[in-house]
């Protein structure tokens, strides 16, 4: 009988320590989720912050806007060579002065090649365009592209990309 109950005492010891056990896992694992959760939010914070400042979002001369207007969509899904900046430096110089235009062609690369995407390109810079530069200036701004496009090979969705451009600063009305 001393057996039994030592065997009983041996199993009723392993179930205690055991369900200890796992109660400790238990709590370790919401620990580790709390720190996932936690590390979580601090990258999509970081993501935040990395939006904020985004290439696009740091535009406020509407001449910087323009040039990385017309170089986004003269370069969307072709190889980009230097016709594409010689196109952009020489319709921006009809505007500005040369070291101004040398400068807005350079950013214009760096943020047309930091975001990718031409319509995020046109979607970000319209406002300020639009606040900025009058219905003659916005006129003069298609021409500029159209001018560009010229010199350049382009991409089958150039028309497309000149028709949503003129729908953010207002010069056609949206019929989709």
């Amino acid at each position: 009988m001393h057996i039994v109950l030592a065997f009983i005492g041996l199993l009723g010891a392993g179930l205690f320590w055991w369900y200890r056990l796992k109660m400790l896992g238990d709590a370790a694992s919401d620990v580790v989720d709390g720190v996932g959760r936690a590390r979580g939010y601090f990258r999509r914070q970081k993501i935040r912050k990395q939006n904020e400042h985004s290439p696009l979002t740091a535009i406020s001369d509407p001449v910087l806007a323009a040039a990385t207007v017309i170089y986004a969509i003269i370069s969307e899904d072709v190889p980009h060579s230097d016709s594409h900046v010689e196109a952009v430096r020489s319709v921006i110089a009809d505007i500005s002065d040369a070291a101004k235009a040398e400068e807005a062609v350079i950013y214009a690369k760096w943020a047309t090649n930091q975001i990718g995407d031409v319509m995020i390109v046109i979607n970000k810079t319209s406002p300020l365009l639009r606040q900025q530069l009058n219905d003659v200036e916005k006129q003069e701004l298609v021409a500029m592209v159209g001018e560009a496009a010229a010199a350049v090979q382009i991409s089958p969705q150039y028309g497309q990309r000149v028709r949503k451009l003129k729908q953010k600063l207002g010069l056609e009305i949206d019929r989709s």
